[in-house]
C-alpha cells in the first residue's frame, strides 16, 4: 500500500443513538458518532422486545404520512 494516501483508522468510537444506547466501532472517523437509529431500537433487528419511546413515536409519524400519501393517490 502506498504511504500516505489512505485515511487514519481509530479504535474505540463512541456511537450515541437516540435511544440512548451506546456502543463503540472502529471507524477513521475521529470524533463521537451520532445516529438515528441502531441495532437497539431498529424493528428489524429486535421483533421480540418493546420499541423504544422515541423510535416509537416516530415510526407512527412515519405511518400517518404514509397514510396521508396512500389517500391522496386513491
Amino acid at each position: 500500500m502506498k504511504k500516505g494516501i489512505h485515511w487514519e483508522y481509530h479504535d474505540n468510537v463512541e456511537v450515541n443513538c437516540i435511544c440512548w444506547a451506546k456502543f463503540t466501532i472502529n471507524t477513521t472517523v475521529p470524533w463521537p458518532i451520532k445516529v438515528e437509529i441502531c441495532q437497539e431500537c431498529h424493528p428489524a433487528f429486535n421483533k421480540d422486545k418493546v420499541i423504544k419511546k422515541v423510535v416509537k413515536w416516530r415510526m407512527e409519524k412515519f405511518l400517518e404520512k404514509q397514510k396521508k400519501i396512500d389517500a391522496i393517490k386513491k
